[in-house]
């Protein structure tokens, strides 16, 4: 049986100077996967990560890598994440003209879809076939991309309307929460419909704190042992 992930480590905020410490201190704490930014300078105005990023991280770990496109276009760049080590390619609605087409080309590489949406965005029905099928349902609640944003009012109830949603059609996808992330926020994305975290400078990645102290305060926080 396939361990329910629930925190995820931004690799966008790792020490990429010292991997494999950053690693073993991963592997260490309660953290159940790597989120992989992919930022294309056009989804948003920076460009963060690449494929020879992946390439060095993935001997380090055997946690599963799932890359996050924020990206137009993903299909012109899913083969060659998938040959660099991800085990899971999200992707946003946002980004690509066919979800479906999307997520099946994922699955023919052998890797999982999951989908992704910007935190402006508000769900709509006609992703119902695709938000069951993926993996998880990333809801940014920050701008893709940049570390330190606070997170946007109008998330909370873009999210609650995701889980709403989802709910009244019987899709019990799971729902992460991506962006300023930390034990002060965490409780009220949960009561919004966050089942997941993922975590990054404000909450997994403390000054004078471990990344294992960090995680389990986080999951303290969402009342998870």
């Amino acid at each position: 049986m396939e361990k329910k992930l629930i925190l995820g480590g931004s690799a966008s905020c790792f020490d990429l100077f010292n991997l494999e410490r950053q690693f073993k201190e991963m592997e260490q704490a309660p953290v159940d996967f790597i989120h992989f930014d992919i930022v294309d300078g056009r989804f948003n105005q920076c460009i963060i990560l690449g494929t020879p990023t992946l390439q060095a991280m993935r001997p380090h770990t055997e946690l599963p890598i799932e890359v996050h496109m924020a990206v137009y276009e993903p299909e012109l760049y899913i083969k060659q994440f998938v040959d660099a080590g991800a085990d899971i390619i999200t992707i946003h609605p946002e980004g690509t003209k066919d979800v479906m087409a999307a997520f099946d080309l994922i699955r023919s590489l052998g890797a999982k879809p999951a989908l992704a949406f910007r935190s402006e965005t508000a769900p709509t029905e006609d992703l119902l076939p695709a938000m069951e099928q993926a993996e998880y349902i990333i809801k940014l609640t920050v701008n893709p991309g940049f570390s330190g944003q606070q997170i946007q009012p109008a998330a909370f109830e873009k999210m609650k309307a995701l889980r709403d949603m989802m709910d009244a059609h019987g899709i019990g996808t799971p729902i992460a929460a991506d962006g300023n992330v930390n034990v002060k926020t965490i409780p009220t994305l949960v009561e919004y419909g966050a089942d997941m975290l993922i975590g990054g400078t404000s909450g997994l990645f403390l000054k004078g704190k471990t990344v294992k102290e960090c995680a389990e305060a986080m999951l303290a926080a969402m009342k998870i042992d």
